[in-house]
């Protein structure tokens, strides 16, 4: 359980705080409770006597906190300089103001850095409101809570009740319908159920229940990725390559190492008895050679169909398993041929963003990558390269070219319910968040 990350997420009033503070201590993993690290924003910004609206001053706020999650008396404590808040970021006061303050970026991404870095070394129970969606979208279990407005005023009014605030129903339900329609409406970051999550309906459950039904998830969980894991020294049949690609990918490898100064991170998540997407951002030509040459895996990967129309070039590429894509619309012979591979253990290697960004700014992604993932069941491996659109900067090392590849984002077969457009656009958004992480480990 050392690396392992569970999120829960869903609306106010949901039931989050206390089941992961059960589950954090029932599983021996830390809790992060990253809805008090917004409100102890919303705290200071009252504090400072600072309008809400400016959204500059608000951000400067937020970079300026110097927050710690402790513990006291055995439970989770947030501090600010020093200072235990964990009573007066609950008032209404500051409930009020969370919604409207979170919504800046600078402030999420503030905070979200700062949750990162309290999780990238695993052990987590994370909670909030985006937790499985941006901050660990690669998180081995994510669930979304769910429960109706009069089950949530309820344990909210009980809340305020053991702080000794008293406060009429009314105003919590008004409060709770608010914040409901700013999360899910702001645009950085939204209160969205993440793809592949597990869904429950706490209105008329016992914490116990509640707490148990995660538990078992997440015992089957660890049970699935024991099964999966490759012991050192065992052969790992999905790192397998055919004889040409393997002598080829060493060449490509070693030439890109010795001229270029290419540096690999990340290897170690590949290593587990299963195929793959890989997911990467473009800048240039290059990138699939070098991202290639990377990966423990033998893949297919996909190119515009431009680069078909010379009959040589074509050839070669074919032979080491380019596909023809259409960059606007796949076409669903293509679709078929992608999942028949994936369905017979390879690995695909794709670049979502349809097309290069030569100044290595990540765009939004295409949502097939989502669909293609769902249809499948196959995990998604988010991959950030960066140098290639400066390669000769990098042979003069005033730039490092590097691959690093992140954790899998695995969500099942077909588990997408209802509107399973949405579902492919939420799972592309994780991907794309993902990658994002890469990019700030690389740059930072």
């Amino acid at each position: 359980m050392g690396g392992f990350i569970l999120t829960i997420d869903g609306p106010a009033g949901s039931g989050k705080s206390t089941t992961a503070e059960r589950l954090s201590a029932k599983l021996g993993l830390t809790y992060l409770d990253t809805g008090a690290m917004y409100r102890a924003v919303a705290l200071a910004v009252l504090e400072r006597n600072i309008d809400p609206e400016n959204e500059e001053a608000v951000s400067a706020v937020a970079s300026s906190l110097n927050l710690e999650m402790r513990t006291v008396n055995g439970k989770p404590s947030l501090f600010i300089d020093g200072r235990n808040v964990d009573a007066e970021i609950r008032t209404p006061g500051v409930s009020r103001f969370v919604s409207p303050v979170s919504r800046y970026e600078g402030v999420r991404k503030e905070m979200v850095r700062l949750q990162r870095r309290i999780g990238e070394r695993g052990g987590i129970v994370a909670e909030g409101r985006d937790t499985g969606t941006v901050v660990f979208p690669q998180a081995n279990v994510r669930v979304f809570l769910v429960a109706d407005m009069e089950a949530r005023v309820s344990r909210r009014r009980e809340q305020l009740r053991s702080m000794g605030i008293e406060q009429d129903a009314s105003e919590i339900r008004e409060n709770i319908r608010s914040r409901d329609e700013m999360d899910s409406s702001r645009i950085e970051s939204p209160l969205l159920k993440p793809a592949g999550a597990l869904v429950v309906d706490t209105s008329h459950l016992t914490i116990e229940a509640q707490v148990d039904l995660i538990e078992a998830e997440v015992i089957r969980e660890v049970g699935r990725m024991e099964s999966l894991a490759v012991s050192k020294g065992e052969r790992n049949p999905f790192a397998a390559m055919s004889g040409y690609y393997g002598i080829s990918r060493w060449l490509v490898r070693a030439f890109f190492r010795v001229v270029f100064g290419l540096r690999v991170f990340g290897s170690e998540h590949l290593r587990c008895r299963e195929n793959y997407i890989f997911a990467s951002n473009h800048c240039s030509y290059s990138d699939p050679l070098v991202v290639g040459c990377a990966l423990d895996r033998e893949v297919w990967f996909l190119a515009k169909k431009e680069l078909f129309r010379n009959r040589a070039f074509a050839s070669l590429i074919r032979i080491y398993h380019a596909i023809p894509v259409d960059r606007e619309e796949m076409e669903r012979s293509t679709m078929k041929r992608i999942l028949a591979l994936l369905g017979a253990g390879r690995s695909i290697l794709m670049f979502p963003e349809g097309t290069r960004s030569r100044t290595e700014e990540l765009r939004d992604l295409k949502p097939g990558l989502g669909f293609t993932a769902l249809k499948s069941g196959v995990a998604i491996v988010p991959v950030y390269v960066s140098g290639t659109s400066r390669l000769l900067h990098c042979l003069s090392r005033r730039r490092r070219l590097s691959v690093r590849i992140g954790p899998p984002i695995r969500v099942g077969v077909d588990c997408a319910a209802g509107d399973r457009r949405d579902a492919y656009r939420v799972l592309t958004g994780m991907v794309r968040s993902a990658i994002g992480m890469l990019k700030d480990e690389t740059e930072n």
